[in-house]
């Protein structure tokens, strides 16, 4: 189907219903307006029918979307990620809806994808290039986005919408809203940022990742090539030149590095790439992200420790879900696909499984150091057990968390007996699946963010 069959089917009124009942969810971040969802759910019929109007006549205006600061770390400059109100949050899902089915070949691998192709291709070369575009997001120049999404978009309304969205400014409460023109940059935060970051280099991922005489691997702003060292200037030199003289955009030379594979070895998306027994190199985890692993091993430890308020037997299932990871289509309320949460899922590609032996003996030191008599060790779960239950026995392994699978009558046990809640505060559903949306799945998610600190 063509953009503007999809742009009037995506803003009919009834298909604006469709998309906030599956993608706005009540805990969604308010907007500037402090417009809440309830509010939202009030006012729905008018505002369905506001936003179908306007957007279809392309009159359409996003209010300044609210700023969030993220600090990565105490080093780095924070992350800006805008925040918009939940009408403009529901124009812009359903835009995103509109560009994924119009540029359908547009896609972003996932950390773990990438991975496997430097697995599967690193024996093949031994020499590579490693990129790192600054400002990533806020350096995407409008004027060349818009040319691009021209060769598939010709409805004026479609491009005049996306203009507006990347173009309105993005305010702490209380500063002005008048702002200069903006010429370049797409606010992180929205539903459309990352596809529009990957139709920005959708060409140039195609026209180096379809070579015979390289591997092209780019993750959001991390660039990869493996090659030999016969085209290494060359390539080197063309990579650069596309990304900066084609689509105007500045590379960080800090990060930039290139060299032999077997010697200098690389890190990549929280892996390292290192030569373990001189014959060919092996990916492993990085040593600044398994040292941040071993500290938050010991955060737990420390939680407990100084907690008058946790049992042994909450550490017990705290610890072990760390070890293991997660498997839940719950989690993040989208129950179309199963997802998998947890630092060793992220890692499990490794080829380094002496690491794993450190941290099943680390659990065993911490419950020494931390004097954890009243932990039933025969109970604590196992990194390197784990490790290959995810490899070789994902599917029917009962070792493995799944939350989802608890009925109710085992969710409400677990709330008892793991977490301590009083039975005379479980008299009803809705209080059992609240309480344990809050203590089961929320630290799943906590543990996530975790992990996408490592490749962000």
């Amino acid at each position: 189907m063509s953009a503007s069959t999809e742009f009037k089917k995506y803003y009919s009124i009834t298909q604006l219903e469709n998309v906030f009942k599956v993608f706005i969810k009540s805990n969604t971040a308010i907007g500037i307006d402090k417009m809440t969802y309830n509010s939202f759910v009030d006012n729905q019929t008018e505002l369905f029918s506001l936003i179908n109007k306007k957007v279809l006549n392309g009159t359409y205006k996003f209010t300044p979307y609210k700023e969030k600061l993220i600090l990565k770390s105490r080093n780095s400059y924070p992350r800006l990620i805008s925040i918009p109100t939940l009408r403009d949050k529901l124009v812009l899902k359903s835009l995103h809806l509109i560009l994924t089915k119009t540029f359908a070949d547009v896609t972003q691998p996932l950390p773990q994808k990438c991975i496997q192709q430097i697995k599967t291709s690193i024996h093949n070369y031994n020499m590579f290039i490693k990129l790192d575009i600054s400002n990533f997001y806020g350096n995407i120049k409008h004027g060349i986005l818009l040319e691009i999404l021209k060769k598939k978009i010709r409805k004026k309304e479609i491009l005049s919408l996306i203009n507006r969205a990347i173009t309105t400014p993005t305010v702490s409460n209380g500063e002005s809203r008048d702002q200069e023109i903006i010429t370049h940059g797409v606010p992180q935060g929205l539903s459309i940022s990352n596809i529009l970051a990957n139709i920005y280099l959708y060409e140039l991922d195609l026209k180096f990742g379809s070579r015979n005489d390289l591997i092209y691997i780019r993750y959001v702003d991390d660039i990869l090539i493996l090659c030999s060292d016969s085209n290494l200037h060359s390539i080197y030199k063309e990579i650069k030149y596309q990304l900066e003289g084609i689509y105007n955009l500045t590379l960080n030379s800090d990060k930039e590095k290139k060299g032999d594979i077997k010697v200098d070895g690389f890190n990549f998306l929280g892996y390292a790439v290192k030569d373990f027994d001189k014959e060919f190199p092996k990916l492993t985890v990085r040593d600044t992200n398994k040292k941040r692993f071993e500290n938050s091993l010991v955060k737990i430890f420390a939680k407990c420790k100084h907690s008058d308020k946790m049992s042994p037997e909450q550490f017990l299932f705290s610890l072990n879900n760390k070890i293991t990871g997660s498997i839940s289509r719950k989690v993040n309320g989208n129950e179309e696909r199963e997802y998998r949460y947890g630092w060793l899922f992220y890692f499990s590609q490794m080829e380094d499984t002496g690491f794993l032996y450190h941290l099943d003996w680390l659990i065993e030191e911490l419950l020494e150091k931390f004097n954890f008599n009243r932990i039933d060790r025969r109970g604590v779960k196992s990194f390197v057990k784990a490790f290959y239950e995810i490899k070789y026995n994902f599917k029917d392994s009962e070792y493995l968390h799944r939350p989802d699978d608890l009925t109710f009558e085992e969710r409400k046990r677990l709330l008892i007996n793991t977490f301590k809640i009083p039975i005379r505060h479980l008299n009803n559903n809705t209080t059992v699946e609240k309480l344990y949306k809050k203590l089961v799945y929320k630290p799943i998610l906590e543990y996530e963010r975790d992990i996408h600190s490592i490749i962000s």
